[in-house]
């Protein structure tokens, strides 16, 4: 009888601990979005297969959400796609278009509000030649007056999203801007080169997205216009950091689904295995 009271008591000790734990989760993250404007308020992100990653089911109205990616697999499509669910319930969209390379009519097509789009350009643009595109290696930061404007962008509460590609951001005006984003409710989208990764942050959310070898793709079920995606989460309050989905994009109607394996009876990979915490 005592071994069976001691296992009672290890046992209550143990849901008590967890309950605990639990509560003290509870009051952290309250006291985290205790001055952020909208709090309460979620963003999807446009996809159903990244909402369910997201302990929110979305993004939190003021945060900033940092995109990791070495281009031209589909990031550009995804932040922009959250920038356009943004200001679905009104508000403006400011574009941080410092290489001058942003395409009114494609912005149209993900269902950007155009008459509500202010376009943000640096006095001191590069123009590039179609044979010469800009490269991450050739990254600097934007000059102070620029980042002075996608922070005032950012503190305006008739903003409802900032979105823009910025190739380095230094930490102190990365700290600005999330003071800006959480003082408005805006939601701060910015999508940068891989070297940003090794970099302080002060983003909400951070995910690194890369494309899948020959190999990788060969074992996923995908049509003949889905382009596939990987995406670690690299940072993410709320939830454990490390995870990672594999995404299939479709080119012509922009759909976006989490890839499935090529056999029903497949055992999962680690990439769509992974239970997440909330």
């Amino acid at each position: 009888m005592s071994v069976k009271a001691n296992a009672s008591s290890m046992n209550a000790k143990a849901d008590s601990k967890s309950a605990v734990l639990q509560q003290l989760q509870q009051r952290i993250r309250r006291i985290e979005s205790a001055e952020r404007a909208g709090a309460e308020q979620t963003v999807s992100s446009g996809c159903v297969a990244i909402d369910r990653l997201l302990p929110a089911s979305g993004y939190r109205r003021g945060s900033l959400v940092q995109w990791i990616t070495g281009g031209g697999n589909g990031a550009d499509y995804l932040s922009l796609l959250t920038a356009a669910v943004a200001c679905r319930a009104g508000g403006s969209l400011v574009v941080v278009d410092s290489a001058n390379q942003f395409y009114p009519p494609a912005a149209a097509a993900l269902g950007l509000p155009l008459e509500r789009t202010i376009i943000l350009r640096s006095s001191n643009n590069r123009s590039h030649s179609s044979d010469r595109k800009p490269k991450h290696s050739d990254a600097e930061e934007p000059p102070e007056h620029f980042l002075w404007s996608i922070d005032q962008s950012l503190r305006c509460p008739a903003v409802a999203a900032v979105w823009g590609p910025i190739e380095t951001i230094d930490a102190r005006w990365f700290r600005r801007f999330q003071l800006s984003a959480e003082a408005s409710g805006c939601v701060g989208i910015f999508v940068q080169p891989p070297s940003a990764a090794a970099a302080p942050t002060w983003a909400d959310v951070q995910w690194c997205a890369s494309s899948l070898s020959p190999a990788e793709r060969s074992t996923l079920e995908l049509g003949p216009n889905e382009q596939p995606l990987h995406l670690t989460l690299a940072r993410c309050r709320g939830t454990f950091a490390g995870q990672a989905i594999c995404l299939g994009i479709n080119t012509v109607t922009g759909d976006v689904h989490a890839a499935r394996p090529c056999h029903e009876s497949a055992v999962s990979s680690p990439r769509e295995s992974v239970q997440w915490s909330t």
